[in-house]
């Protein structure tokens, strides 16, 4: 019996959950392994540069997210067609990181779940990422070609992120490009079915939304 493919990372979404959203979509079975805070002190020695996710396939272990995600799209043929939708994939996906890391940076900031904080961010810096991100999309249903390719997955998890801490955020073409790929069949499946962590990685991190996702953050150093 083969043993199917196996994936590495904290109980919440964070960068493993553009490849579990991918995974699911292909329909392609995998175990997704959950660590808690707890069980990370004991797995990180382990790990090439001391950070998850891990994703162990065929006796080859393929760390840093960008790499699992990107191997995964080439097996799959989810990193486009040609050169064109190549490059255009690879730009959206370096985009949405850089998107993604400015949303890391407002949480990460001392006073950024103040009411007047929060404000000046949705209104600045994320409005900024996202009005970058609506007009690189344009008028095509997914970012570099008529089906989703790598980057979308991850354009995915960022604009959920984005929508659970600045519901009204999102612009037209975003909000309809975040529908059409939660409503594929696949994805659909695996938000029903219970498996997809609530949390996001700011939840436990920093103590976000724990009345509503009931995670306990780690303990202090």
């Amino acid at each position: 019996m083969t043993t199917p493919p196996r994936l590495t990372y904290f109980n919440f979404r964070g960068l493993a959950e553009p490849i579990r959203l991918m995974l699911a979509d292909l329909g392609a079975p995998f175990e997704d392994h959950q660590v808690d805070f707890a069980g990370w002190e004991a797995l990180k020695p382990k790990m090439p540069f001391g950070q998850m996710p891990m994703f162990e396939i065929d006796g080859r272990r393929v760390v840093q997210s960008q790499a699992i995600l990107r191997h995964l799209a080439r097996a799959h043929g989810l990193d486009g067609a040609d050169e064109a939708e190549r490059i255009a994939c690879d730009i959206a996906a370096e985009a949405v990181r850089d998107a993604q890391n400015r949303l890391f940076d407002h949480f990460w900031a001392d006073g950024s779940t103040a009411p007047e904080a929060v404000a000046a961010f949705e209104a600045g810096g994320l409005a900024d990422w996202l009005d970058r991100l609506e007009a690189w999309l344009g008028d095509r249903p997914f970012f570099a070609a008529d089906r989703p390719l790598f980057a979308d997955y991850y354009a995915l998890a960022y604009l959920d992120e984005v929508v659970a801490y600045f519901p009204r955020a999102l612009p037209p073409k975003l909000a309809a490009l975040r529908r059409r790929m939660a409503e594929r069949p696949g994805i659909a499946a695996y938000v029903a079915s219970g498996r997809r962590p609530a949390a996001y990685g700011f939840d436990p991190i920093r103590g976000l939304r724990l009345g509503l996702v009931g995670v306990t953050p780690p303990p202090a150093d």
